[in-house]
């Protein structure tokens, strides 16, 4: 009778090496566009640490992505997504009385993301407002650029006609001068506009981007930089938007939350590295508010103390924290027609936006399902003691 103990010793090992190794796919982007790098550059700097193996999968963009997460049919359960992207599917959850996002969670909030609008610097296109009843290319439907194109375009109400193309088909129009400009959403710079300018007879600009109507009321001030390409000569105001990763979390597993905690704790205690060897706009991610407190220590963050009051008796109260931002600045929140004053304060290397002040946890909560039907995906509650913030876990039962 033939031993069996090798095919014994092969399925422990086998099982070890399954137990050992967790893989995890995420969804990026075009292979010249900045998903795809910044995915590159978590698989590179992680590598295979904590016995996790990360797969960058390039795709179409960020509307290829969403509908990719969001069919219980598909395997994938993580993808990178605009944050405007995610806004209009969440409305649209709202306005068509469905629940695709109802499953999807906001993992990290990644770089800004600029929006480019590139034209001929011999057409005279200056600014936005110059582009009505103009000829504007938008990417194509699986792409993220779209979505912010229509937005834009309903809210600044400039009546450009629209033409879905391929980002690379984009590029040719406007240089055979078949389309008047293109607008393509990414973290500048972008490998696809390092571009010989001379590849482009009339020369290569970017078109100013300002406030007006509202329209970028729920974007980032931004700007993109001269040296950002070789073809740019100044610098250029324009919005920015947030790169998000997403989970589907009705498709994961224990493993895969695991796994995904263990890669976001990684991001942040590489970001240095991350900053050094990747892409420039690492330098713009923002430090999330749960981050446990063993890795604020290995970061250098420091939580604010808390200071003592009158008697010892903490004030507790709730607000609904909204987005966090590089800079500061007042802001007015309309949420359902109602403007709510904007509570800012600095924590972990940024400004976090809140709105509402409640006494119990309750009311709180549906202030924050608002907030997410208007436009605010990671809108979350968050608890303060005597105005300071708290992370006790305590205060949120």
């Amino acid at each position: 009778m033939r031993s069996t103990k090798p095919f014994l010793l092969t399925a422990i090992i086998l099982l070890l090496f399954g137990r050992a190794f967790s893989q995890i796919t995420i969804l990026s982007g075009p292979e010249k566009g900045s998903y795809y790098r910044f995915v590159s550059d978590i698989s590179a700097v992680l590598g295979e640490k904590k016995g996790i193996k990360i797969i960058n999968k390039p795709t179409a963009g960020s509307a290829y992505n969403f509908k990719v997460l969001t069919n219980p049919s598909s395997n994938d359960k993580f993808a990178l997504i605009q944050s405007d992207y995610l806004n209009l599917m969440i409305a649209e959850d709202k306005f068509n009385n469905t629940n695709k996002t109802g499953s999807l969670k906001v993992v990290l909030e990644l770089a800004t993301e600029e929006i480019h609008i590139i034209a001929k610097k011999s057409s005279g296109l200056i600014k936005l407002q110059d582009l009505n009843k103009k000829k504007l290319g938008i990417g194509n439907e699986e792409q993220g650029s779209s979505a912010t194109a229509k937005l834009m375009k309903d809210r600044s109400k400039i009546g450009w006609y629209t033409y879905n193309i391929s980002f690379e088909e984009m590029l040719k129009k406007i240089s055979a001068g078949s389309i008047d400009a293109g607008l393509i959403v990414g973290s500048a710079p972008l490998n696809m506009l390092d571009i010989d300018p001379q590849v482009m007879v009339g020369g290569i600009a970017l078109l100013e981007l300002t406030d007006f109507n509202g329209w970028a009321k729920y974007y980032e001030n931004d700007t993109i930089y001269k040296g950002d390409y070789k073809w740019l000569d100044k610098d250029v105001p324009t919005f920015g938007v947030r790169t998000l990763l997403i989970a589907n979390e009705s498709k994961m597993t224990n493993a895969d939350k695991q796994a995904m905690a263990s890669i976001k704790s990684g991001v942040f205690l590489n970001l240095d590295l991350l900053k050094k060897q990747g892409h420039p706009k690492w330098k713009t991610v923002i430090l999330p508010d749960d981050l446990p407190v063993t890795l604020e220590e290995k970061t250098g963050v420091a939580k604010t103390p808390e200071p003592a009051t009158a008697g010892g008796k903490d004030v507790v109260s709730y607000r609904v924290q909204i987005y966090s931002r590089k800079y500061k600045k007042d802001d007015l929140i309309e949420l359902n027609g109602k403007s709510y004053q904007a509570f800012v304060y600095s924590y972990l290397g940024a400004y976090r936006y809140a709105v509402g002040e409640f006494t119990t946890l309750s009311a709180a909560s549906e202030l924050q399902k608002v907030c997410r039907q208007s436009g605010y995906p990671e809108a979350f509650v968050a608890a303060f003691k005597n105005n300071i913030r708290s992370t006790d876990p305590a205060l949120l039962k």
